[in-house]
């Protein structure tokens, strides 16, 4: 029996500019997929689709073409090569990014992808030469229950207030609360949750960590909107858990090569760098003495000495000198 031929049928063969696709071609990939037309009968289908959807035909040369233009909605027609190694590309990353419901609504973009790379082996073989390394440790990331990073990020996404068991770090025993969550936050392979309490005495704005996360409930309670709270405005006052200072001048003697990287990829484009020999440099910069700027500086280990300022200086000197009598 002839398997009924949509209009979506059509439009999915169709590829992005600059390739086309002839009506000839097209009706082979139909016929491949178990749908008949006729070579005729197509063309004025295809037509009929031009004039309700942004699809083109190329008539420059025999045999003509038919093609979805390059800036045309995502959704339309077949993706092209380049589509399909970002969707690839950003598929492990969206994992965290958006609520599971609307992930699972790009699946079928994310098989789209690998169906239009499997030919692709130039293209293919990309991904497997490709990785983003953190400069840092590498941590597995904690687990997260698929039903409760949905009911979070709904609640975020809808404005309701959740009601959630949550174990406090420490804690032995979950608590349960209502709170009202304000936004996501992913700081290396932990995800957090940025929640108010409404009924504590104060409006306290607090990070709740997803995975210590033991139950969750969307309600039917809005948050309130008069709170003011703006994410961008609670990053930058630190509070990710990077507190930073005023701005300070910071003076900084690196040895054996370990601040030859900072003439390329600098701290501040203000820096200022003095070579005192062919393994040794100063780096003066004016920035806020920030935990993530001390972390950074004690992963040079010897290799970096701090001069200034005095308080920092004193700060390092007191945490390497206990650190040195744990190895006596």
């Amino acid at each position: 029996m002839p398997q009924t031929l949509t209009d979506h049928d059509i439009l999915s063969l169709l590829p992005r500019a600059p390739e086309k696709r002839s009506t000839a071609q097209l009706q082979d990939r139909l016929a491949a997929a178990g749908k008949s037309i006729t070579l005729r009968s197509l063309q004025r289908r295809l037509i009929t689709l031009s004039e309700r959807h942004a699809i083109s035909c190329d008539e420059r040369g025999k045999p003509y073409g038919w093609f979805v233009p390059a800036n045309a909605l995502a959704g339309l027609g077949e993706l092209s090569v380049q589509e399909a190694v970002a969707l690839k590309l950003s598929e492990g990353f969206l994992k965290t990014a958006m609520p599971p419901d609307l992930l699972s609504d790009l699946k079928p973009y994310f098989s789209q992808a690998d169906v239009k790379l499997k030919d692709q082996s130039l293209y293919r073989a990309w991904l497997e030469r490709f990785r983003f390394i953190a400069p840092n440790q590498p941590l597995e990331q904690p687990e997260i229950p698929r039903n409760i990073q949905a009911r979070v990020y709904e609640g975020v996404l809808k404005g309701l207030v959740l009601n959630l068991s949550y174990r406090k770090r420490g804690a032995k025993v979950a608590k349960t609360y209502d709170i009202e969550p304000l936004a996501i936050v992913n700081r290396g392979n932990v995800t957090y949750l940025v929640a108010l309490f409404p009924r504590a005495e104060a409006d306290d704005v607090s990070l709740i960590a997803l995975h210590r996360v033991n139950a969750a409930t969307v309600t039917d309670m809005p948050i309130r909107v008069g709170h003011g709270f703006k994410l961008d405005d609670y990053i930058a006052a630190g509070n990710i858990g990077f507190m930073p200072t005023d701005e300070q001048t910071v003076r900084l003697r690196f040895f054996k090569g370990a601040g030859d990287h900072l003439e390329v990829t600098r701290l501040l484009q203000s820096q200022k760098i003095r070579r005192i020999d062919g393994e040794t440099l100063e780096l003066t910069a004016r920035l806020a003495v920030t935990e993530q700027l001390k972390w950074w500086l004690l992963g040079f280990g010897a290799s970096v000495e701090v001069l200034a300022p005095a308080k920092l200086r004193a700060e390092f000197r007191d945490q390497l000198s206990a650190a040195a009598q744990r190895y006596l």
